[in-house]
């Protein structure tokens, strides 16, 4: 092989490999900011008004030269952008490989991610810029106080807010919308859900301003404890990992078409359970352990490192060394001094403390539960690939404790005889993945699985309902519709017990080399077929 053709190869390698840099920073920087509503599967309502705080992701506007109104997330990235970046950059990113000095590249990266994110990004001192706005807003005159059939609509009552912002600077807003709903409605006291990210603006709401006006309180896939992608990626902990990597397939649709996708996904398992992911994940990992802080922190600052939404779910276990990531080299911490000391006072006055102020709230009579989702595995960027979650949120934080399994095995039979001596068998899920006897609300957690984050089907408002309308006596043990452990059928859009007929909704996961070998060459041969078989002509008008 000749100089030129191995150069011409190693290009082509190198195009490809910045790309998915490229494509990975841009993705992982939208992991958790699409938060979707389904329709409602049968009427709901409150028998008094409950205030449902959305999570992240609000779309959010700016104001052209003419006056126009212009919509600046989510982010557009120009066609063309990704394939012009590596092909201007790409000695830069040869270089860095060759010589493993990534600072340039780093630098290359960071202004990439800037053009993306610079009109919504913060400034240093947590304040917005270029003139971007929240088009959502409220007008107390406008608010329905009427019931419907006897009750308030679930979400009737649903406050958005600038989830790039300080949870407390959301929760001042939050403070007068409850007040305007309280007013039009005549009501004493409101319930109130937070959902993902509306977890931390209610607790610093609560926090800030205690509980006086509210009765009824429910963590929703909360975020209170953090987000997985967003701790990791935040503290330059990831770990690409390649079982993890295969299992993810199954969770994406990567082809409009289903043969493709089903060769996509038969491909990579054939691939990792032949050796083929763990080379590519080793030297990703390689890089990723010895020179993330060379390119990923401006990278960071310059997209969603900067958004005080963000860092309220940057779990405990990963803040500080998430900050000196973020926030490293020199001078950097100096210069968004303001920035840290508004993080470091919701991070330790609101996540840290919170087990403290929900049992304290719970014990001034406010109804406190948790619903939590799960029956998916994580974004693979961790080395607990294989924990359980929503896909952005482990089940551990997201319901205050629980013990879980792994996503490919339950509990063992020595851990399921100790549960059973001990008399917290109860509650183990049917599926024997969760154990809700660890979390703070034992007996006011519930889990839905066959979820996913992003999703937030109305379905789960049934629940949602009864909790609200039944007070603080409701448990998981009350109402055998709705046990601790659910499962949301997605046809029917319905939420039903979880049982053993229907627990396995995860198998999607557990597929065999040999049932992947076949599926990858079966899809093959479709394709080879589709391509040659000879295409019927249009019958003549």
């Amino acid at each position: 092989m000749s100089d030129f053709e191995t150069g011409d190869k190693m290009s082509k390698l190198s195009k490809k490999v910045i790309s998915v840099i490229l494509c990975i920073a841009v993705v992982v920087s939208t992991f958790i900011f699409f938060d979707f509503s389904g329709t409602a599967a049968t009427p709901d309502g409150t028998d008094i008004p409950l205030i449902y705080v959305q999570g992240a992701g609000m779309p959010l506007f700016v104001k052209d030269e003419n006056g126009e109104e212009q919509e600046v997330f989510p982010v557009k990235i120009p066609d063309g952008f990704i394939e012009k970046t590596v092909k201007d950059n790409i000695g830069i990113f040869a270089k860095a490989v060759l010589t493993q000095k990534w600072e340039e590249f780093g630098n290359v990266l960071g202004d990439a991610l800037s053009e993306i994110y610079s009109t919504i990004s913060l400034d240093e001192h947590a304040k917005t810029q270029n003139g971007v706005y929240l088009k959502w807003t409220w007008n107390k005159a406008k608010l329905n106080p009427k019931k419907s059939n006897g009750k308030y609509p679930t979400q009737r009552y649903t406050f958005n807010y600038d989830w790039r912002l300080d949870p407390y600077e959301n929760a001042d807003i939050l403070r007068q919308y409850i007040e305007d709903v309280r007013e039009v409605t005549g009501a004493d006291k409101v319930a109130m859900s937070g959902r993902c990210l509306g977890s931390c603006v209610t607790m610093a709401y609560m926090e800030k301003y205690n509980a006086e006006y509210i009765s009824d309180y429910i963590l929703y896939a909360s975020a209170l404890d953090g987000a997985t992608q967003c701790s990791r990626c935040f503290a330059g902990n990831m770990y690409i990992d390649p079982d993890g990597v295969e299992r993810v397939m199954y969770d994406l649709q990567l082809s409009e078409d289903d043969v493709t996708n089903q060769l996509i996904q038969s491909f990579v398992t054939v691939f990792n359970r032949t050796y083929g992911l763990d080379i590519t994940c080793a030297a990703i990992n390689n890089v990723l352990k010895k020179n993330y802080l060379e390119f990923m922190p401006q990278a960071l600052r310059n997209s969603y490192g900067t958004f005080p939404g963000y860092w309220s779910m940057v779990n405990e276990r990963d803040y500080e060394r998430a900050k000196d990531t973020v926030f490293h080299g020199d001078g950097v911490k100096e210069k968004y001094a303001d920035f840290i000391n508004i993080i470091d006072n919701y991070h330790y006055n609101v996540q840290v403390k919170s087990n403290e102020l929900l049992k304290k709230f719970a014990d001034e009579g406010v109804n406190v539960a948790n619903i939590t989702k799960y029956g998916y595995q994580t974004y693979p960027v961790t080395t607990e690939a294989d924990m359980i979650t929503d896909n952005i949120c482990s089940v551990y934080d997201a319901s205050k404790g629980a013990t879980t399994a792994t996503i490919m095995q339950g509990f063992d039979d020595s851990y399921i005889e100790n549960a059973k001596l001990n008399g917290t068998y109860k509650y183990i899920s049917p599926d024997l993945q969760v154990d809700a006897s660890t979390c703070l609300f034992p007996e006011k957690t519930w889990f839905v699985k066959n979820i996913i984050h992003r999703t937030f089907p109305k379905a789960v408002n049934r629940l949602i309902d009864a909790i609200v309308n039944n007070g603080s006596d409701f448990t998981v043990f009350s109402d055998p519709e709705l046990p601790q452990y659910m499962l949301y059928d997605k046809e029917a859009n319905e939420i039903t017990p979880l049982v053993s007929e229907n627990m396995n909704c995860d198998a999607r996961y557990h597929v065999t080399f040999f049932d992947a070998f076949k599926k990858m060459w079966k899809c093959i041969f479709e394709l080879i077929k589709r391509k040659f078989q000879p295409v019927e002509p249009a019958p003549e008008v």
